[in-house]
């Protein structure tokens, strides 16, 4: 029995929401799918194909990009940013890309600098009251310094 709830229990994990902040050098910016898809193949049961929704963010003062993705936005449509799980890694690529998962501290910043970034949208949340836009589909305004 009790392998049966463990069982529910990551399964359950699997479809909560939650927000992942890659961050990389600039250099890949025209690979932002593939970023996606190794992400998913290392630590996902695969790429929620139809659930999940990348921002990618332009550099601000800074080499390092990043992309935001939000996972199982179709399955909650709403959440709330200050108790949704957040992951970060810092992404490097030699032969493949590969990913180093930061800690709390790291998770604690990109939840201040992220919540202006609608959850699966491509748009600001204050897009109508500061003017800012985004620069194309997936694609919000930079507001992370690296």
């Amino acid at each position: 029995m009790a392998i049966a709830q463990s069982h529910t229990i990551q399964m359950e994990s699997m479809l909560d929401p939650k927000r992942v902040v890659l961050r990389f050098h600039v250099q890949h910016e025209l690979e932002e799918t593939a970023i996606n898809e190794r992400f998913f193949a290392l630590y996902g049961p695969g790429h929620p194909k139809n659930d999940s929704f990348s921002h990618l963010m332009a550099p601000n003062e800074s080499s390092k990009m990043h992309i935001v993705l939000d996972i199982n936005y179709k399955s909650h449509p709403t959440i709330d940013n200050n108790t949704i799980e957040y992951e970060v890694y810092n992404v490097k690529k030699n032969h493949e890309f590969e990913f180093e998962k930061l800690d709390g501290s790291a998770c604690k910043l990109a939840r201040v600098r992220c919540e202006r970034i609608r959850w699966g949208t491509d748009r600001a949340q204050s897009e109508e009251l500061d003017g800012v836009r985004a620069l194309h589909v997936g694609q919000s305004p930079a507001m992370f310094v690296s």
